[in-house]
């Protein structure tokens, strides 16, 4: 294998040798790589050829042209014979085969673990993945849960707002319809006395004609005056909402850390949706939506917070 290094043939020692005979040690050309191959005895050689050779070079002790041997288990390299005696004397060592199993069964060892360990850890972000997304999905149900109760207490107030006006529209009207019968009801009686004083133009005696003047006069004058109601006025005043005070009126969404597990730190929750308003903020709130968004109404009544379960 000393001879490896040059890359000559050690045949015809003319032609560069590319291939590497393991079982002879020996550096061939293309050439004689084919001739050695048919000797019957060579047939089932194996030959390197290529970046294989310079894997099978580094098995040879460079220094005292000696295959390696033994392992020096203190400085970790593999040696000769010689090396043995000149340098690693004193160190432990064992036979390269014995040892190349052992680091053979060592690095399977690793190579398995490191996949256990890889394989492990996809698994874990496949859940943790898996997990999160289920997190998402139950804060967005979350949202629009709180969004739906929202729109309900609004809607429970437009409601209760219409249809206060709607009441108080049918009572005024009631009573304007009243004053209307009245009215008309004195202009039948206005139209009687108007024909009776008709009437009278024809009455020749004045003495009678007197009585039934002063009759009419006493009727008309029985009668009040009928006054027309002024019905109160209604108008809504839009209330001004900016999205600060919109916002107030939802839950607080945090984002957790992304933390390692190699951290040995507990797995944070990524996605939670706080729910800001219990019942005594419900009270507030509800209180807050039938008098701030809708106070402009000036015939509406404060209607008493609903409590929120």
């Amino acid at each position: 294998m000393a001879q490896a290094a040059s890359k000559t043939c050690e045949i015809c020692v003319s032609s560069p040798g590319h291939n590497y005979c393991k079982q002879c040690d020996q550096m061939c050309c293309d050439g004689c790589k084919i001739l050695h191959l048919r000797t019957k005895m060579n047939k089932k050689h194996i030959f390197l050829s290529g970046q294989t050779i310079h894997l099978e070079v580094e098995q040879y002790c460079k220094e005292h042209d000696e295959n390696f041997i033994y392992y020096c288990m203190e400085c970790n390299t593999p040696i000769c014979k010689i090396c043995v005696i000149k340098k690693h004397k004193t160190h432990n060592f064992a036979e390269i085969k014995e040892s190349t199993e052992g680091i053979k069964a060592e690095v399977k060892k690793v190579i398995d673990m490191k996949m256990r360990n890889l394989q492990s850890k996809i698994a874990d972000i496949d859940q943790e993945s898996n997990q999160y997304q289920a997190d998402v999905n139950g804060v967005v149900h979350a949202i629009r849960e709180e969004g739906r109760h929202l729109k309900e207490l609004i809607d429970k107030k437009v409601e209760s707002l219409v249809k206060s006006l709607k009441e108080k529209e049918a009572q005024n009207l009631q009573t304007l319809q009243s004053i209307d019968n009245e009215i008309k009801t004195a202009l039948d009686k206005a139209k009687e006395q108007q024909k009776i004083y008709h009437d009278t133009q024809g009455i020749k005696d004045t003495t009678k004609l007197f009585q039934e003047l002063k009759q009419i006069q006493s009727q008309i004058d029985k009668r009040e005056e009928i006054l027309i109601p002024i019905l109160p006025s209604v108008r809504y005043v839009r209330q001004k909402v900016v999205e600060s005070e919109i916002e107030k009126l939802f839950g607080e969404l945090t984002f957790g850390e992304t933390v390692k597990k190699e951290e040995n730190l507990k797995p944070q929750e990524n996605v939670r949706f706080v729910f800001m308003i219990n019942i005594q903020q419900s009270c507030f709130f509800c209180s807050r939506v039938h008098v701030h968004l809708f106070r402009g109404l000036t015939i509406a009544t404060v209607i008493q917070p609903i409590k929120i379960p």
